[in-house]
């Protein structure tokens, strides 16, 4: 239990999407992160409705996150020590609008690759002494297990 950061370079053609699964989730070769329900996941998405700035649980989609492409580093700040329990998300250092409270006790990390060619370089795994997410004025909470709207 800490405050972990997962941060990863985007390849020369963009990962389809990445985020985190409820640890009771595993998947086989070739399955999308929804193949076990939208319930058990939260995702990052590259392709909804060519754009790409979209969050999803259940429920909507939900807009307002900056667009990542290829060359940007995404990353995933989790903490697990904070009460509530946060994910938050990062492109090129720049702390994103909609958060995540509410997570599991324990989850999985997943990066979702598609097409031939997607690649991704990990960069950062590791473990903070203090968050880096501020969750400022105009920042969104968006609940973990609520259906979002």
């Amino acid at each position: 239990i800490g405050i972990a950061r997962f941060e990863i370079l985007n390849g020369t053609k963009t990962v389809r999407s990445f985020g985190i699964a409820d640890e009771s989730v595993s998947y086989g070769r070739g399955e999308a992160p929804s193949a076990k329900g939208q319930k058990k996941i939260v995702e990052f998405n590259n392709v909804y409705i060519f754009t790409n700035d979209w969050i999803q649980h259940f429920g909507g989609w939900i807009k307002g996150n900056t667009e990542y492409i290829a060359g940007d580093r995404i990353s995933m700040e989790l903490n697990m020590v904070s009460k509530p329990r946060t994910l938050t998300f990062f492109v090129n250092d720049q702390e994103q609008k909609n958060y995540i409270i509410n997570i599991p006790s324990a989850v999985r990390i997943w990066v979702f690759l598609f097409l031939s060619g997607e690649s991704f370089k990990l960069l950062k795994f590791e473990w903070l002494l203090i968050p880096s997410a501020k969750h400022k004025t105009g920042s969104r909470a968006l609940k973990w297990g609520k259906k979002w709207k």
